[in-house]
């Protein structure tokens, strides 16, 4: 069936963690300008290039449908569809909202392909639309096989078992090694790649690093050496979310692309980017199409061969998007368990009064106070959960006196079953999804939440799954402080988690109940 001409682009919103609020847009930087190519300049608008992409609430409810629907096939296609859907990574200097406009990298990227591609066709009215559709990066090559898009331009790494799947463009960045991250707690005596042997390393299985790993553990094992303990960081972590990790001393090790480890390390002082430890080298970062595309594939290779540049994605990526970026509170810090002691067993009594893993109650609490119950919010909320006394007293928590921190945490944990069970236990989710978006309720209200799950589902979203998924929309709608908020809050849930697994504090907090991160969590 053919498609109607789409006037609009999609573009969706998933932000790198934020502690506070809104921060200054940084300014456009001279040395971004002074060292991209004049040809990309020329078509890349980057001083306001959400100009181009219109407002992702003009789509029609119809549009969505088309938008989605499975189709296969080549560039032809495409200009008769008038539109090249392209999955996105969201979230990062990448892709992102700032103040209602999508921005990021690949964002000026793509309106520059656009130009290209209509400049090519001579194409003014009639123009072919470029349409991104951000995702999670273990979507991206379902997606696309799937037919539910047509390219994607993300930061991939052209490996053997992905090749073997789908072709990738020239490369926008070659000879890229994968580089090993420590942080305060990384192993001693690691001065080769060989001393990594036996050593935990944390990264994705979706990764290229975990399948570059694996390899280099089968070399290992044909030398008698033993292999590099994998550790598998949870899907729904992000390399900015795992490098923070690693700089707070949550976890030991990872395996980042040179470049970015090297960006990020400006923002994160205390990971040590070993450049001297490589794991895999001579990397292409492209982007990627369906095999069968050679009208696609000549298109793409064109613009990337006119429009690659080292700095584009170095220097730009640094000066023009260093913004909005925070890094994750050390939560496990000496400091913080010293003011988590003491409340250890009121976390244990709130959570079980309210069916909750403890270790959830601790997080959220740190996120709202820092575990401080002297603190007192503008709003009214108070306490360890800031929790209004309003909202603890009524009839779905029952509590009328919060002052005492053991109150205030079992209304907190009180108030988050209520939103579980009163609006999110009947749906098609588990109990992990329906923690999240009581959080997401505690934060912004549920009523609200509830809207944007309806408007989710209408833009081709699952509105039974929180991130890269309804939380795209309220960050388009609300803004990006309840995004933050549930994504700081499962961040700190799992640095706990990992700290009272593996730090020497276990023996004088005592044992919380183990909870895997692959498994839902049961909220009965």
């Amino acid at each position: 069936m053919a498609m109607m001409k789409l006037t609009v682009t999609i573009a969706f919103l998933a932000l790198a963690s934020a502690c506070s609020g809104d921060k200054t847009e940084a300014a456009d930087g001279p040395a971004a300008e002074s060292q991209v190519d004049t040809r990309v300049q020329d078509s890349v608008e980057s001083s306001d290039a959400a100009e181009s992409l219109p407002s992702l609430d003009e789509i029609l409810p119809e549009q969505f449908a088309i938008l989605t629907e499975p189709w296969l096939g080549d560039l032809d296609g495409m200009i008769e569809r008038h539109a090249v859907r392209v999955l996105v990574v969201s979230g990062g200097p990448q892709f992102f909202y700032f103040q209602g406009k999508p921005r990021g990298l690949m964002l000026e990227l793509l309106i520059g392909y656009q130009k290209h591609l209509n400049n090519k066709l001579g194409r003014g009215l009639h123009a072919v639309e470029i349409i991104p559709m951000p995702v999670s990066r273990d979507r991206l090559l379902p997606a696309l096989l799937a037919g539910q898009a047509d390219l994607i331009a993300a930061d991939l790494t052209n490996t053997e078992i992905r090749s073997a799947m789908v072709d990738f463009s020239r490369p926008f960045i070659d000879d890229v090694d994968e580089v090993l991250v420590f942080g305060p707690a990384s192993p001693e005596g690691v001065e080769s790649v060989d001393d990594l042997a036996g050593k935990s390393v944390y990264v994705r299985a979706s990764s290229s690093y975990f399948e570059h790993i694996a390899a280099l553990n089968a070399e290992f094992a044909e030398r008698g050496l033993a292999p590099i303990r994998v550790e598998l960081a949870n899907e729904l972590l992000r390399t900015q979310d795992i490098l923070e990790m690693v700089n707070a001393g949550l976890v030991s090790a990872t395996v980042v692309d040179g470049y970015k480890a090297n960006y990020w390390a400006k923002l994160f002082p205390d990971i040590e980017v070993r450049n001297d430890l490589v794991v895999n080298s001579g990397g292409d970062i492209a982007w990627v199409f369906r095999k069968d595309s050679p009208l696609l594939a000549e298109s793409v290779n064109e613009f990337v061969r006119l429009n690659r540049q080292g700095t584009l994605l170095g220097n730009i990526l640094i000066e023009r998007y260093l913004e909005n970026i925070t890094w994750v509170r050390n939560a496990t810090s000496e400091a913080s368990l010293a003011r988590l002691r003491p409340t250890l067993e009121l976390f244990r009594a709130g959570g079980e009064a309210a069916n909750l893993d403890p270790l959830m109650l601790v997080a959220q609490a740190y996120q709202e106070s820092e575990l401080d119950h002297s603190k007192k919010s503008p709003a009214g909320a108070v306490g360890i959960m800031q929790v209004k006394p309003s909202t603890a007293a009524d009839k779905n928590v029952g509590i009328d006196d919060i002052s005492s921190p053991a109150e205030n945490i079992r209304a907190g944990a009180l108030y988050m079953r209520f939103l579980m069970d009163r609006y999110f236990a009947g749906e098609d989710m588990d109990g992990m999804q329906q923690w999240m978006f009581a959080l997401a309720a505690y934060n912004a209200g549920p009523a609200k939440i509830q809207r944007l799950r309806r408007q989710a589902e209408a833009e081709g979203h699952d509105p039974n799954l929180w991130m890269e998924n309804v939380e795209l929309v309220v960050a388009r709608k609300v803004g990006r402080e309840t995004v933050n908020y549930v994504r700081n809050v499962f961040k700190y849930y799992v640095a706990y988690r990992m700290a009272w697994e593996a730090m020497e504090s276990r023996n004088s907090i005592g044992e919380v109940k183990s909870l895997d991160l692959t498994k839902p969590v049961e909220a009965n």
